[in-house]
């Protein structure tokens, strides 16, 4: 019995020093991840905005990848033609080396910081879409999400996006699983508590899910990672297969202010966007406008804003750089074109992954 009592004692003053243990020395640290991010992570990895300053962008320098071009491709049906490897003309790696550089240059210029993104990981290297970078990692609230494209040129460039993030001290706060399908392209930010996801046009005029660029079960992973960071977004997805696509957040120049006519967009969108946060839609000079292979409009590029009213962009369109400074904007221009359109199939933003800003000014 006084066994019985003395192992009791022990027990009890062993849960009693373990209880003060816990409580004293080492009690729960309740504070949020966002605030922790600058000591444990380095600083706040935040790019839940489009025009707030840009401070550090991904890049990805172009290699020996573009070398397979014009050989057959490693996944079906095996074609060796341009169109099967989703290129204008037999790209020239010393020019595209050299047009990447300068862009790097560019921002660097601008204060902006510059990672570039490991190469090719593959053997044969096989990943000539991997240049654009915004693609592929996306800002969620805080750090980044990793996600998941659609076709064969496009899929592979998320192990050395991911292990670039890893080694820079960016938060991976999520990943697009399974059979979900979603990329950078038609996700944005149009301020820090409203977001679009855009469903992508269906390509070929089918509706068919599974040549889609996008899908639902991809675009919801990526909304509930937001949601699940920050409840009081509001995030609005577009409306179904095959409807009205405008990359909206591709066409801002200032806090709630965007290049084009609301009539370019999808009007459910619109109505939202001048009702919640007084949107100002920019009309563009008549010359200045596009008409794209689906029929819609489209403003000139807008480039990838640096602060408000002042962007990088292609040298391509000095009309429309003209037209911009005389509407306040300040324009930073780079020759860049043989990394986008109309010799590649991207553009500026999609070469960009945006992986820090400020938080936008709500005034000034």
């Amino acid at each position: 019995m006084a066994d019985i009592e003395k192992k009791s004692a022990d027990y009890k003053s062993a849960g009693d020093d373990l209880h003060d243990t816990y409580n004293r020395l080492h009690p729960q640290v309740l504070t949020q991840f966002e605030d922790e991010m600058p000591k444990i992570w380095g600083k706040k990895w935040k790019a839940n905005t489009t025009i707030g300053k840009l401070n550090t962008v991904l890049l990805h320098k172009p290699g020996k990848e573009f070398l397979s071009v014009g050989n057959p491709t490693p996944w079906p049906p095996y074609e060796d033609s341009w169109r099967a490897w989703r290129m204008m003309e037999k790209p020239n790696l010393d020019e595209l080396v050299e047009h990447h550089e300068t862009l790097v240059d560019a921002f660097k210029g601008e204060g902006v910081e510059v990672i570039i993104r490991k190469p090719d990981p593959y053997d044969p290297p096989y990943t000539v879409k991997s240049i654009y970078c915004d693609d592929v990692a996306h800002p969620a609230v805080y750090g980044h999400i990793i996600m998941r494209r659609y076709d064969n040129t496009r899929k592979g460039a998320e192990l050395p996006t991911y292990q670039t993030l890893a080694e820079q001290g960016i938060p991976v706060v999520g990943m697009v699983f399974g059979d979900g399908m979603v990329e950078g392209g038609p996700c944005g930010w149009l301020d820090e508590k409203h977001a679009i996801i855009e469903v992508h046009f269906p390509r070929g005029n089918t509706r068919e899910k599974g040549i889609m660029r996008a899908n639902e079960w991809g675009q919801n992973q990526y909304a509930n990672i937001i949601k699940a960071q920050d409840s009081e977004v509001d995030i609005r997805m577009g409306p179904g297969y095959g409807t009205r696509k405008g990359t909206i957040h591709y066409s801002m120049i200032d806090r709630h202010t965007t290049v084009g006519e609301a009539s370019y967009y999808d009007h459910y969108l619109t109505d939202w966007m001048e009702t919640e946060m007084e949107w100002n839609f920019i009309k563009p000079p008549d010359d200045l406008v596009s008409i794209d292979t689906r029929g819609f409009a489209k403003g000139p590029d807008c480039g990838v804003v640096l602060e408000p009213m002042k962007i990088i962009t292609s040298d391509q369109y000095p009309k429309a750089t003209k037209w911009f400074e005389s509407i306040g904007v300040e324009v930073v221009e780079v020759h860049i074109d043989s990394l986008i359109r109309p010799r590649n199939s991207g553009s500026i933003h999609c070469l960009v992954g945006t992986l820090d800003r400020d938080a936008e000014p709500k005034s000034y």
